[in-house]
This record gives C-alpha cells, sequence and structure tokens, in this order.
C-alpha cells in the first residue's frame, strides 16, 4: 500500500514503486473534524467579506508561489514519490491549477445577476423592481481523488474559494502529501488559515463523518460510484449539495472506415498516462469485426516500446499502480476475463509489488462484464469486435456507467450520428474519450455522477442565486 494505518493513529505514506517512507500523518478523531468544521465556518465569514477583487488578488498571488520553480519542483517531487507517477506526468499537473486559477479569477469578476420585468401578471403592479445577485454557499468540502492530486486542485479547491466560500480539503489517504503542501501555499499567499484546511484519514471514516455533517454546505467527489453513493445517502440527511464525479467505463468506438493508425495512437494516449488511472480514460474498445485484429496487434506492438519502471527516471513511459492492492485487483478482473473466454495477447501479469503491465485482451465478447460495468482501473485494453453501427452503440450504451466516449471515423455525418447515440457526458470524435479543457461541461450520465464541473458551469455550482424584490419603489 502507498499508505499504512498504524494503531495509534499515525499514517505512514509510502512510496508504491519502492516501499520507501514520504512522510507521517496523524489520523484526525471526530472531535478534531468538528473543529475543523467550526472553524470553516467562521473562515467563510472573513473570506466572503472580502471583495471579488480582493480574493482574487490573493489567489493570483498563490499562482506566483505555486510556479515558482523550486516550489513545482519539491511539490512535484513529493507528488511523484507518494503516488509512483512518472515525474514529469508530476511537473505536468502544475499548468491545470495556473490556467483554472486565472480564468476563474476572470470569470467571476462578470457573474452577473438579472433583472426582471414587472407588471407582466394579474395583480402585479409596475412600480416593483426584481433582480437576482449569486452569494457563496459557505463551507466547501473536497473530497479529492488520488490520480491527479495537483491537477485537481485547479478544478474543485480554487473555483469554490474564488466564489467566497471556504474550504476543507480531504486529500486521498494513500498520497495526501502533496496537496497539503499547496493548501499551505494558499495561506501564505493570504487565504486565512480558517478558509483553507485540510483533513486527513481514511476516506471511509472521515469521508463519510464530513460527508454526513449538517456544518458543510457542499461537497464535490471524484471517485468510485460506489463511494459517490454512499456520500450521496449521507449528504441527503441535510440535504447538502453535491457534485458527484464517479466510475467510468468510457467506449471506444472504431467503425470499420476508421484510419487504424489514429486510433491506435488515440487508443495509446487515452490509457498510457497514470498507468491507465483515469476516471474518462478509454475503457473498452468496440471494434469493427473486420479491422479488430489489426487494431489489437497494431496496439500490441506500440505497448511493447513502452519503458515500466522508476517513476524518477526521466525516460520512464509509465510508473506503478497507487498501490499494491490495486494491482492485485486489475489481475484479478484480466484473470476473471480470460476465464470468461477473452485471450490475453500482451500483459495480465502483475510485474510485483503496484506495478502492471500494459494489458491487451482479445476476443471479448459483448456478454463478458469487461464490456459493460467492470472498470479496470489500469492500462488494460479489450477489444470487443462488433459487426453494425447499432450493434456498437447497444454495446456502448450497455453499462450503468456514461462518463466520456469516443468514435472512429472518416464519415463526421456518421461519426455524429453515432455519437449523439451513445449514452454519455461527452463523445470525442476520432480522438480518445481522456479529453477534458478546462472550459467544457464535463460530468457523466447514469451512475457515472451528478453535476457538471468546468470554467463555463463551475462558479454557477457554487454559488447560490437570490431574488431581491424592492417593491413599490417607483411613484
Amino acid at each position: 500500500m502507498a499508505a499504512f494505518y498504524l494503531e495509534n493513529g499515525v499514517i505512514e505514506i509510502r512510496n508504491p514503486a519502492n516501499g520507501e517512507l514520504v512522510g507521517t500523518l496523524q489520523e484526525m478523531t471526530e472531535a478534531q473534524l468538528d473543529e475543523v468544521v467550526a472553524r470553516a465556518g467562521e473562515g467563510f465569514k472573513e473570506w466572503s467579506a472580502k471583495t471579488q477583487y480582493e480574493r482574487n488578488q490573493i489567489l493570483l498571488k498563490f499562482v506566483e508561489l505555486l510556479m515558482d520553480e523550486e516550489e513545482k519542483a519539491r511539490i512535484g517531487l513529493i507528488s511523484c514519490r507518494e503516488t509512483g507517477k512518472p515525474l514529469k506526468q508530476s511537473m505536468g499537473e502544475f499548468g491545470t491549477i495556473k490556467a483554472m486559477t486565472e480564468g476563474y479569477c476572470a470569470k467571476a469578476m462578470h457573474l452577473y445577476g438579472n433583472s426582471f420585468p414587472s407588471g407582466t401578471e394579474p395583480g402585479k403592479g409596475i412600480k416593483d423592481i426584481v433582480f437576482t445577485r449569486r452569494e457563496p454557499l459557505g463551507v466547501f468540502v473536497a473530497l479529492m481523488p488520488f490520480n491527479y492530486p495537483v491537477g485537481l486542485v485547479g478544478q474543485k479547491i480554487i473555483p469554490a474559494l474564488v466564489a467566497g466560500n471556504s474550504v476543507i480539503i480531504k486529500p486521498p489517504g494513500d498520497n495526501p502529501l502533496a496537496e497539503i503542501e499547496i493548501a499551505k501555499l494558499m495561506r501564505r499567499a493570504g487565504v486565512p488559515e480558517k478558509a483553507v484546511q485540510w483533513v486527513t484519514g481514511r476516506g471511509s471514516k472521515v469521508g463519510d463523518y464530513l460527508s454526513a455533517h449538517p456544518g458543510i454546505n457542499m461537497i464535490s467527489l471524484t471517485g468510485s460510484t460506489e463511494v459517490g453513493k454512499r456520500v450521496y445517502a449521507n449528504a441527503s440527511k441535510n440535504i447538502t449539495r453535491v457534485c458527484l464525479e464517479c466510475g467510468g467505463n468510457d467506449a471506444f468506438l472504431v467503425l470499420e472506415d476508421a484510419d487504424v493508425d489514429l486510433a491506435v495512437a488515440e487508443a495509446m494516449g487515452s490509457r498510457v498516462d497514470n498507468a491507465g488511472q483515469i476516471c474518462c480514460a478509454s475503457k473498452r474498445f468496440i471494434v469493427h469485426r473486420s479491422i479488430a485484429d489489426e487494431f489489437a496487434l497494431k496496439l500490441k506492438a506500440k505497448l511493447e516500446l513502452l519503458k515500466i519502471g522508476d517513476p524518477m527516471d526521466p525516460a520512464t513511459d509509465m510508473g506503478c499502480l497507487i498501490n499494491e492492492r490495486a494491482a492485485i485487483e486489475a489481475q484479478r478482473q484480466c484473470d476473471y476475463t480470460v476465464a470468461q473466454g477473452a485471450t490475453c495477447i500482451l500483459g495480465g501479469k502483475r510485474l510485483g509489488g503496484a506495478y502492471f503491465p500494459p494489458t491487451v485482451l482479445t476476443g471479448v465478447t459483448a456478454q463478458m462484464d469487461v464490456a459493460k460495468d467492470m472498470e479496470i482501473f489500469a492500462c488494460v485494453f479489450p477489444v470487443i469486435p462488433f459487426d453494425t453501427d447499432e450493434e456498437a452503440i447497444a454495446i456502448a450504451n450497455s453499462s450503468v456507467y456514461g462518463l466520456m466516449g469516443a468514435v472512429f471515423s472518416r464519415d463526421y455525418k456518421r461519426a455524429l450520428r453515432t455519437a449523439t447515440a451513445m449514452e454519455c457526458g461527452g463523445v470525442c470524435i476520432n480522438g480518445g474519450s481522456c479529453f477534458r479543457t478546462g472550459t467544457q461541461p464535463f460530468g457523466g450520465y447514469k451512475q457515472s455522477g451528478i453535476g457538471v464541473e468546468g470554467m463555463s458551469r463551475t462558479l454557477d455550482l457554487m454559488t447560490q442565486e437570490k431574488t431581491f424584490a424592492l417593491k413599490g419603489v417607483f411613484l
């Protein structure tokens, strides 16, 4: 494991690539969590009382501190060591925070209200003025995932602070250290200590307690659907606002007229980064039967060229999974799929510890679990052949998940028809499903979540609209 919870409440954070100790923390008690929530309520009053300009200036100062080359190197190294992600990929996450902070600060300056006409209904006079303005929610809890500990700060924590909310960060249990260091930089930049806090401990303990806490006004989670359901149930006790970005088993459709080489390259781009531990990565490769073998063999040849190893080595293309348990589970899922009738032509067996190699499974049928709801959170490519467009769409839509999708075809009209029929929150045409810009709405259909993130939507979600009616103000 990347984290070991000892009997005295001490948490040891260990490098999943080699087991070295990276740092230690203390798991918080319920009494301590209550204190954090109470302080966050006080921090909300202090932070929300600042003007938008003042908040923006503090957060832009934070970005300056974060993007200092020494700070980036320091925090990037921490992230690499506690996640097992290649250092070059860990360093690549910082740009997301910078872009998100600058973008949200600019957008918040134009978060306009509305005014409404009077005298449009019987009995309602023309002497009234009705208008709205947006106000912060209060105390915001960010339940953070392990896979992008730096980048997702920009997607959740930054917009919450820009909107005037105080934030309680629940960093991932296996790799919390980089996020804690980022929160410390926020304080150095001028965010009040009570307005940005962090809690430590197991998600099943700390996360559950906070999601059911009456002092919380909004919860945002990126995590599994199982955890999302639990958070949703807990939040319902207080009708707490939630945004859930949950699991996905994204469909990657390759029609018979597609550019196979392009499809292979995009499959690699959508599944290799972070050892395949990406929510919106393509995970079901639904390929026309006439080109399925060609696709699988070309994919296998490309994957065999990847260098798997030490995350600190600049030449490493793929590191390990977040912990050994994850690698054991990936092998179990692959073995199960082979037992159902699939053929493993590459990988499929754990390399030791938390390392799991790129894996290609062929002969997968639409009836197998991996073709529907069994999400494998590793670099695994199950290739599922089909004969007609209608069959491909049916396979894609057979899952309870619906985060993102992909369609490959030289005929854009055909591709758009197929994309329209897919039950998911977004579709990339002639590109992998692992596609996310800072501005696009990002969220899933079905059991992939509730709510939409993205610069075009998030500030609305993290604020509430209040209506003001001035009666009889016109003489």
